[in-house]
């Protein structure tokens, strides 16, 4: 009888002890569209930038702040690798202020250098949105930003040069022979 006393009275302490971290969980109060990004045939030496809207649904003014996040293997989809430079991803503003009940927007810019090695790779990392808080608890939201590069990039101006010198050669051929077997 005692030892269920004791295992209630430590189910009450913890409850009394945490309830109030979790209460703050539940008022993240903000919200990030879109959860995920797909950037698809981003060729090395090429840029490219999409917006986040943040929504502060809380009646007061909050800070938000920008960073990119490495996310475990484990998390990561099926055959995308570890983006490999966070450098390579900028965000409009570190920070931004939105005022209570509003929403604002950020401008990312993910730029690929121009290096051929990083032609035809699947890459993922996750943009993490955070209010800036004096409470022990913060909430992260995260955006998950999957990239994918193209492969070699064409050059149009080659290629149809070629095709343009493999018809004159064809037709000088075809008149040269035509013209060696003709009678005289």
């Amino acid at each position: 009888m005692i030892g269920r006393i004791r295992l209630a009275a430590a189910a009450i302490g913890f409850f009394v002890v945490f309830f109030p971290f979790l209460s703050l969980a539940e008022n993240a109060n903000f919200s990030v569209v879109p959860a995920e990004v797909h950037v698809d045939s981003l060729f090395p030496g090429e840029a490219t930038e999409f917006e986040l809207s943040i929504h502060n649904k809380d009646e007061a003014a909050h800070n938000f702040t920008f960073a990119t996040f490495t996310p475990p293997k484990e998390d990561r989809r099926e055959g995308r690798t570890e983006f490999p430079d966070d450098n390579w991803i900028s965000f409009s503003s570190p920070k931004i202020e939105i005022p209570g009940s509003s929403q604002a927007h950020a401008t990312v810019m993910v730029a690929i250098p121009q290096e051929q090695r990083w032609a035809g790779r699947d890459w993922e990392t996750w943009l993490a949105v955070t209010t800036e808080s004096s409470d022990m608890l913060t909430v992260k939201l995260y955006v998950r930003l999957l990239v994918s590069t193209g492969g070699t990039k064409v050059n149009a101006g080659l290629v149809a040069g070629i095709a343009a010198a493999v018809a004159l050669l064809g037709c000088g051929g075809y008149y040269y022979f035509r013209r060696k077997t003709r009678p005289e």
